[in-house]
């Protein structure tokens, strides 16, 4: 029976117990979803970190267009050489071919050298978990 003494349909003692409904009873039992987890802050030297990957990354595909222009002339001289063309005559399509060549592979090895650098500094830097 209710306090004003009418019978209640459904609930009964527990609602009178409680004073509430039972809806409310069930969504306040309803987990409530816990807090993403939170993304670390970015430091001054991650993003230095990134932009340095970033710029390894560009001059890497740079160098790569690069040999691959000194391997087409390079192929181009073996294919006038299988035709029967004389070296005498493309004597310099051979030479800027070869000096193309080195000066590629100089800038790759000065871009590896650059990213060795900046390796060891992370390396070098305090707080750096390696």
């Amino acid at each position: 029976m209710s306090k004003d003494g009418k019978q209640k349909l459904r609930g009964g003692k527990s609602r009178e117990s409680t004073g509430r409904r039972r809806g409310t009873l069930r969504r306040e039992s309803v987990p409530t979803p816990l807090p993403r987890h939170r993304q670390p802050p970015i430091t001054d030297e991650k993003i230095a970190a990134h932009l340095a990957a970033a710029k390894f990354t560009d001059a890497l595909e740079h160098d790569g267009a690069e040999l691959r222009k000194s391997r087409l002339k390079l192929d181009e001289i073996v294919n006038l050489l299988k035709t029967g063309t004389e070296p005498a005559s493309i004597m310099n399509l051979i030479e800027s071919a070869i000096q193309e060549c080195r000066g590629t592979f100089a800038e790759g090895r000065k871009t590896l050298g650059d990213f060795k650098e900046a390796f060891a500094k992370d390396d070098e830097a305090p707080g750096s978990g390696r």
